[in-house]
């Protein structure tokens, strides 16, 4: 597991090229490019040997990340003004999805094994990519010259800094999570075969993706009425205090406060940050940067974890401080920003 979470991070840091892939292969064919994430997946039914399997199962995430900015940069491309509202509409049944995924996966592997699952992984895949190809929308963009990539991470410094600090002590949770779950669900649940025990757990690790939809149509709303920074703040705080709260109880309690939706407050927030800090023409250069510091601070868990810093109670030291420095960074940036405008 440790080599799988590391090496999905590593092989997300190839969302770099996608500038210059769409740039070479014209941003919709970019896209498409996603639909290579069935490859390793279907690979992947045949391969038994743990290590082998995680890096062939981590190499997904390389057509993703090369083609997903591209799909976020047409998504905000498609208005004015409202970006949050906009983007919570694109992903409102992603929650929705993922908690089909859960229960479902379970459900496929007591039925049918592992080639079932990967089989119909696959094919979700490709069908998913297929529509953004057929979502892909032209836009209009700058025939300037766009800033070098140390030009933009200049620009994007604040933010990229403290999206990569979060994720470190999101991760942190993410990693702590299953365990938690399966301890809990075992101790609540004694007697429950295999299967009861399959959809339980899918349902509880789903975490609120019922409520999602809902939870991003607010999360959009908030956004445009109030500025994507302080929403972005708000759901990186409540990591923070939902990894002390999940800590500290035990009984159906962390289960339910596992079902707090605050993803979609992040996802929606973070993404309009982006877009509203950069023109159309380099978004994809500002999402695909996005992507990789999200990746560099994943990493970093994985080195975390090897030096065995496990600790309940250290890791959340860890967790809070990276919350406090991700948050001041903002408030940085809010300054700087407002000085420059001022100026």
């Amino acid at each position: 597991m440790y080599l799988f979470t590391g090496s999905s991070w590593l092989f997300t840091l190839l969302t770099l090229l996608a500038d210059a892939a769409s740039r070479t292969l014209g941003e919709r064919l970019t896209i498409l490019t996603g639909a290579l994430v069935a490859v390793p997946v279907l690979l992947g039914a045949c391969v038994r040997e743990p290590l082998l399997l995680a890096l062939l199962l981590a190499s997904v995430s390389a057509p993703w990340s090369i083609s997903w900015p591209v799909v976020l940069k047409v998504v905000f491309s498609r208005v004015e003004s409202g970006e949050g509202g906009e983007y919570s509409a694109f992903t409102v049944f992603s929650g929705i999805s993922y908690f089909a995924g859960s229960l479902s996966a379970g459900l496929f592997y007591a039925l049918g094994g592992v080639g079932v699952v990967y089989t119909t992984t696959a094919l979700l895949l490709v069908a998913s990519f297929t529509l953004y190809y057929a979502y892909y929308t032209p836009s209009s963009t700058s025939s300037g010259e766009s800033p070098a990539g140390g030009g933009l991470v200049g620009v994007l410094k604040y933010t990229l800094t403290a999206i990569c600090v979060f994720v470190l002590g999101r991760e942190l949770l993410f990693a702590y999570v299953p365990v938690k779950i399966n301890r809990e669900l075992e101790a609540l649940l004694p007697s429950s075969g295999d299967l009861a025990y399959y959809v339980v757990y899918g349902l509880v690790y789903s975490g609120g993706a019922l409520v999602s939809p809902l939870a991003r149509v607010l999360a959009g709303r908030l956004v445009d009425k109030y500025g994507p920074r302080g929403v972005l703040a708000a759901s990186i705080s409540g990591y923070a205090l939902l990894y002390w709260l999940f800590a500290e109880t035990s009984g159906v309690v962390p289960l339910v406060l596992w079902q707090v939706p605050l993803f979609p407050l992040y996802d929606v927030a973070v993404n309009t940050h982006i877009a509203r800090l950069l023109p159309r023409e380099l978004r994809v250069q500002g999402f695909a940067l996005l992507t990789a510091f999200t990746a560099l601070g994943g990493s970093l868990v994985t080195l975390l974890l090897a030096l065995r810093v496990v600790d309940t109670a250290l890791v959340g030291l860890v967790v809070t401080a990276a919350t406090l420095t991700s948050i001041t960074l903002l408030l940085c940036e809010e300054r700087v920003l407002e000085r420059v405008r001022v100026n």
